[in-house]
């Protein structure tokens, strides 16, 4: 029995003939096609009909049409054809992804691994990709409000890698992952000591931050809780003193979070 691919879209060609077992040719794509998924009723098909030539059509089955996993039967007929009977395999499983965000969108995913947004191989990776980093390096990018090109270049690679070789995602991941990949990882790792998350003053004032050091530049900084989106106007933009972050800001930020990326000057690009 021919297997299918489950939820994907499936081209079959067939012959018709009439009760003399002469090929019909000329029916172009007035056939009839009824399909029965796992046992249940006929229904009418949706899918795209043709004709190939000499006898020979073809139908294509929509991902609708594939998406119970056991026997899906087709029974075709055309005028002065007898019934052509045809029976396949889905198999597979359904898959609901995630709502995601992930550190690559499905048309950055669907570009990388020349597919369509919706493949289901490319879009079950997506979170698999973020996991694998988030791992790797010890913060998860994916969370960001404003995500780093580094992770979304490491994320490129794995994808990439993962969707031409699913055999890789079994075993040890990080044997099989090229240098590149590898390098993408280290500078991740390097760059998530530089995020600090801390809490607003109810007034402008020095905020202590362990780890910052006067003349660090602030690359971004962003509202986590509280406040959202890009809050740098806020804060100063080069450290003044070692350990600390200045609000400049009047407003009242108590209880509401940030998150800085603050780089030494020797590191910047």
């Amino acid at each position: 029995m021919t297997m299918l691919k489950m939820l994907e879209l499936q081209l079959i060609d067939f012959v018709l003939i009439n009760s003399s077992g002469v090929e019909v040719a000329g029916l172009g794509s007035g056939f009839t096609v009824q399909i029965s998924k796992n046992g249940a009723d006929f229904i009418a098909s949706t899918g795209v009909k043709d004709e190939i030539g000499s006898g020979w059509y073809s139908y294509q089955l929509t991902a609708a049409e594939t998406d119970t996993a056991g026997p899906l039967a087709l029974k075709i007929i055309g005028t002065g054809t007898i019934q052509q009977n045809l029976i396949y395999e889905v198999s597979g499983s359904y898959w609901n992804p995630l709502a995601g965000p992930n550190i690559l969108t499905t048309a950055e995913g669907a570009a990388v691994c020349k597919c369509t947004e919706d493949e289901p191989l490319m879009v079950m990776l997506l979170p698999q990709v973020d996991a694998y980093i988030k791992r790797a390096t010890g913060r998860d990018w994916a969370a960001e409000t404003i995500i780093p090109q580094e992770a979304k270049s490491a994320a490129r690679g794995i994808l990439v890698q993962w969707h031409e070789d699913p055999g890789s995602l079994t075993g040890s991941q990080a044997t099989v992952l090229t240098a590149n990949i590898q390098a993408c990882l280290s500078q991740l790792r390097a760059m998530a000591h530089y995020y600090f998350t801390f809490e607003g003053l109810p007034g402008s004032g020095q905020i202590p931050i362990p780890g910052i050091y006067e003349g660090d530049t602030v690359i971004s900084l962003v509202g986590k809780v509280g406040i959202s989106g890009d809050q740098s106007s806020k804060f100063e933009t080069v450290i003044t003193w070692d350990g600390f972050l200045q609000q400049l800001a009047g407003v009242d930020l108590e209880e509401m979070w940030f998150t800085a990326y603050v780089m030494p000057p020797g590191e910047m690009p």
